[in-house]
């Protein structure tokens, strides 16, 4: 049987809570079973499930989810009347189809004018009692009655042509007959209680029939009893609504939309969010691209590739939402929805276990709402925003399982961080803080430890995936040769300081190689003629076509049949990159130190805006691949302002230095105001800066530094910044408080 949604086989039918047939001075003992409406059977309290969704027609799933919705989002204060009680539990549409007529046949007065301090009410009860062969169900388009069994329940009437307010099913064992009672409630003198036995016994019939649940040819005997006082219990389950809940132990969905404290969050946050967005996507129209990785992206998609220059798990993804739309706006505001969601569901999740003052949660709210930053990056067809939403949504489930960790979390945040994974590869360091966090709460280790065996095995299930693709396509088992071009090109930007005269010789396999590279900084000494020599810590050596390790490439493949194969020539060079980048870096330490781990260390102390300080990179025209894929009329794109510059994102690397030292400074001054007394939040800061200087170490040494590619870290330090600022704020006012009285 259904919980919640409509009984579409009567047979099925069995009471959760079997009643007796007499009734106690306490409860009338008919609070009904079940909730009968439009010849179907849904279980009783009413709730809105996908079930009973389901099983009513389109038109009125769709106003009954819009009122509950309503309800259910918008703040509201304690149901003083039934009528309000009812509207909070399933929307006004839902009070108005199933609640309105069956309250007024119980209380004999409208829902608004029964207060729920003064349930449960006193009222006089007539039963009518129907001996019958059998129940019947009548199909109300053909007319054809079906045969119905149920078992012993009680069933609220919702039809309002009908005086009677319940049925109560009782079978008889012995017979096979079936006694139906119906339940007209009354304080005479309404709905006559003085009238002859033998008018009530006409009308019930005539109701079972009229209802549709039971044919007038079945009926056997029909007997009358009046009792002069009953309880009437039937909406008691409203009560609930008066009490203050404790959302100490709620789960985050309730706390969030449940909790009224935080109802005017999200509404607040369903208005800024569909207004920016609104107002970026006029200015806007179309989405972004990056020159290399968006194109790479939609070209792997295309094809349906396994293996691609980039981790193909936003290739698939692409392929995927291609089933349903081919819509440029609506991955765009897929992508933002899921960002902001995941971004939400952290700054929530701060709220659940930090619990900061008001004035805090207000700034870190408005911080991670208002960021233009978001859209900008939403916008472009990349795996910058899919990457940054799952990263929020492990760490947020990471936070969770570090305090209350069950089995369903620990699952999740296995599949979560697979998935961040097959993303980007940066998501290969967040297994450690996983096991960190882990054991920040030592609550259920093995739970947590079964979770991250978990994680780790899907994570390695990809691994070798890409290997046996790789070992394929080249002969040679590797994960991915991007981790090799990008050795190969972060110690270029270190070999390219050391003089000529200490040059040190490299293995014989890699002397030709290395004779090209010295060639190449030989030939570029004159920065004004190559402006690019300038940039220090970069990636141009990895996709420049002149630079050395792609001419060094194309050489390799010359004149043989994968000349034309870009990719097989690119994965087939990355073991001999990863190699002689490993070689360099380990001759020259020093110069590797200078030249290139401080220049990063820099770029992420203030990350370069880099693509995203120009709209579409500045180029008013996408590929071809991209006007196929989304089904552009021309491969012309636009905006409706005068120039692609995004000047409003100039301020951000700034902005990220001086957070990146408030949150050093923060964690300091939590030690010196004693954190250690709030377990809680001195885990919460360990996690955050166990994230911040892991991501460091990584970024500084292994990848390319922007500030969409930091965003993550960024935006976790930045919201505890303003949580330690608050709580050193709140700190001193309890303090001055206390100095003044």
């Amino acid at each position: 049987m259904s919980d919640t949604g409509p009984i579409m086989d009567p047979n099925t039918l069995v009471p959760d809570h079997p009643t007796d047939s007499a009734a106690t001075p306490e409860s009338s003992g008919l609070t009904p079973d079940y909730l009968f409406y439009r010849q179907r059977f849904f279980k009783y309290p009413l709730q809105l499930t996908a079930g009973n969704l389901q099983h009513t027609d389109v038109w009125r799933a769709i106003l009954w989810l819009l009122s509950w919705l309503r309800v259910s989002i918008l703040p509201h204060r304690k149901p003083a009347n039934l009528e309000s009680a009812l509207r909070y539990s399933v929307g006004k549409y839902g009070y108005r189809e199933f609640y309105k007529g069956y309250v007024k046949k119980i209380s004999g007065r409208d829902a608004k004018a029964v207060l729920l301090a003064g349930l449960p009410e006193n009222r006089q009860l007539i039963t009518v009692s129907v001996l019958l062969k059998k129940l019947s169900l009548l199909h109300k388009k053909t007319g054809e009655w079906k045969p119905l069994h149920l078992k012993d329940c009680n069933i609220a009437v919702t039809d309002t042509s009908v005086s009677a307010a319940d049925l109560e099913i009782r079978n008889d064992t012995t017979t096979g007959n079936v006694w139906v009672s119906l339940h007209y409630y009354s304080n005479p003198p309404e709905n006559g209680w003085q009238r002859p036995d033998e008018d009530f016994q006409q009308q019930a019939v005539q109701e079972l029939e009229k209802i549709g649940i039971a044919a007038v040819a079945n009926v056997l005997d029909v007997m009358v009893e009046r009792q002069e006082i009953i309880v009437a219990d039937h909406f008691n389950f409203t009560l609930e609504q008066l009490q203050d809940k404790n959302y100490d132990n709620a789960s985050l969905a309730t706390y969030v939309f449940k909790n009224p404290a935080n109802r005017w969050y999200v509404i607040a946050a369903v208005l800024l969010m569909a207004v920016q967005f609104t107002v970026f996507k006029y200015l806007y129209p179309f989405a972004q691209f990056i020159n290399g990785d968006s194109y790479a992206y939609l070209d792997s998609a295309y094809r349906n590739l396994d293996t691609s220059t980039y981790p193909i798990g936003y290739p698939k993804f692409l392929r995927l939402f291609s089933i349903f739309s081919k819509s440029d706006t609506l991955l765009v505001t897929l992508q933002y929805c899921f960002l902001m969601a995941s971004l939400l569901a952290l700054v929530f999740t701060l709220f659940y276990f930090l619990k900061p003052a008001k004035p805090t949660k207000i700034v870190l709210f408005l911080f991670v709402l208002i960021n233009p930053v978001l859209l900008y990056l939403s916008n472009y067809v990349s795996s910058d925003t899919m990457f940054l939403a799952l990263s929020l949504t492990w760490f947020t489930l990471l936070f969770w399982i570090m305090y209350r960790p069950t089995p369903k979390l620990v699952f999740w945040h296995g599949v979560v961080l697979f998935v961040a994974f097959t993303m980007r590869y940066n998501a290969l360091f967040y297994p450690m803080i996983a096991f960190f966090g882990f054991m920040l709460a030592r609550r259920r280790i093995w739970l947590k430890m079964a979770g991250l065996v978990f994680a780790l095995l899907l994570i390695g299930w990809f691994v070798q995936f890409n290997k046996s693709k790789y070992k394929a396509l080249t002969g040679i088992s590797q994960f991915s040769p991007f981790t090799g071009w990008q050795m190969a090109n972060n110690a270029m930007y270190a070999y390219r300081y050391v003089d000529s005269a200490q040059r040190k010789p490299v293995p014989k396999k890699l002397q030709a190689l290395d004779q090209r590279i010295r060639e190449f900084y030989d030939s570029t000494r004159d920065t004004r003629r190559f402006p690019a020599e300038m940039v220090k810590a970069s990636t141009v050596y990895m996709w420049t076509r002149t630079a050395p390790l792609q001419t060094y490439m194309r050489a390799q493949f010359k004149n043989t049949k994968d000349s034309t194969n870009q990719h097989k020539m690119w994965a087939s060079m990355g073991p001999l990159y990863n190699e002689y980048g490993r070689e360099i870096i380990k001759m020259y330490p020093m110069q590797f130190t200078e030249f290139y781990l401080w220049p990063n260390f820099l770029k992420y102390y203030t990350p370069p805006v880099e693509f995203l300080e120009k709209y579409n990179m500045g180029v008013d025209s996408v590929t071809e691949v991209a006007k196929v894929w989304f089904n552009y009329k021309s491969r012309k794109v636009t905006t409706r302002l005068k120039s692609f510059k995004v000047p409003i994102l100039n301020y951000y690397p700034i902005m990220v230095g001086v957070f990146s030292v408030l949150f050093l400074f923060g964690c300091i001054s939590l030690v010196v105001l004693g954190a250690h007394k709030k377990p809680i939040m001195l885990k919460a800061m360990l996690l955050a800066f166990a994230l911040w200087s892991v991501n460091m170490g990584f970024s500084v040494f292994a990848s390319p530094i922007a500030l969409r590619f930091q965003l993550f870290p960024i935006l976790v330090s930045a919201a505890f910044t303003i949580l330690v600022i608050g709580y050193i704020a709140e700190a001193a006012f309890d303090n001055k408080q206390k100095e003044t009285t």
